[in-house]
């Protein structure tokens, strides 16, 4: 058998790869450091590390966790707000298909963690004005590198039939250019509900 079975190369070194090849698909630019940072973003996700270890962190609604972030010291609040970020950012590029309210928890989980991240890049930008934050970056961008780690998680794990319904439901719930064109793939061409003008 030629192929090795096990790889040998990092977790840093495979999502680089996976998301090299995802933004290429795509046709993604970015700094050098946004793609640094949802590297580790990735690698972080996978060891477990997200959100950080508070108590009661992963059973607080996000919306809730932004008033209190917004009300703690600069300290604190920027530990928040980027927990926030990172993990709406994660959950919706990895586990959408996961969340109980579906497509409605997706735009949930990019309307509250760009809002995470643009706070974050305000201050950055306070901090240092000559400097492009990559917060800034990633909360203007929020909805693109959700596509681009969907593609990532897609290339990385096994699909089911039901994922196809569930693609369709989040191009429906988001207008996705990324699940339009997987849809696409497969042959279906989605068309707006009549009446709807969201798209």
């Amino acid at each position: 058998m030629s192929e090795r079975l096990v790889r040998g190369e990092t977790a840093v070194e495979f999502f680089r790869e996976q998301l090299e090849r995802a933004m290429d698909h795509q046709k993604v630019s970015t700094s050098t450091f946004t793609q640094f940072y949802l590297v580790n973003l990735l690698t972080g996700g996978l060891r477990g590390e997200l959100p950080p270890s508070e108590p009661g962190f992963d059973e607080t609604p996000l919306a809730l966790l932004y008033v209190r972030a917004i009300h703690s010291s600069r300290r604190d609040r920027a530990k928040l707000l980027r927990a926030m970020g990172d993990t709406a950012l994660f959950v919706s590029g990895f586990f959408a298909e996961s969340l109980p309210g579906g497509p409605a928890d997706v735009r949930y989980y990019a309307s509250l963690g760009g809002r995470a991240y643009a706070h974050l890049g305000r201050e950055h930008e306070r901090e240092d004005p000559s400097g492009t934050s990559v917060f800034v970056e990633l909360s203007g961008r929020f909805r693109q590198f959700v596509d681009v780690l969907s593609e990532v998680s897609e290339k990385t794990r096994l699909t089911t039939p039901l994922s196809v319904v569930r693609l369709y439901e989040r191009w429906l719930a988001t207008g996705s250019a990324r699940a339009a064109a997987l849809l696409a793939e497969q042959g279906i061409t989605p068309g707006v509900p009549s009446g709807d003008t969201r798209h």
